[in-house]
């Protein structure tokens, strides 16, 4: 994901690692120069925008009503 991407992120975007939808994690925090992931590994990192390279926002799930 581009530092523009990174950016717009709020609190509770699922994003996932490599390509890989079986590595998600759930932003827990922005700032103006980081967000917080809290991975379901249990690990929880900060990136910085300009370190999103590998990461990728999860598509959002269609509302079934």
């Amino acid at each position: 994901m581009t530092n523009a991407e990174s950016k717009s992120l709020t609190k509770g975007s699922r994003v996932y690692w490599q390509g890989d939808a079986a590595d998600r994690g759930s932003i827990t925090e922005t700032s103006w120069d980081a967000v917080t992931i809290a991975w379901d590994n249990g690990q929880v990192a900060r990136v910085h925008h300009g370190d999103m390279r590998e990461i990728r926002q999860a598509p959002a799930r269609p509302v079934t009503v």
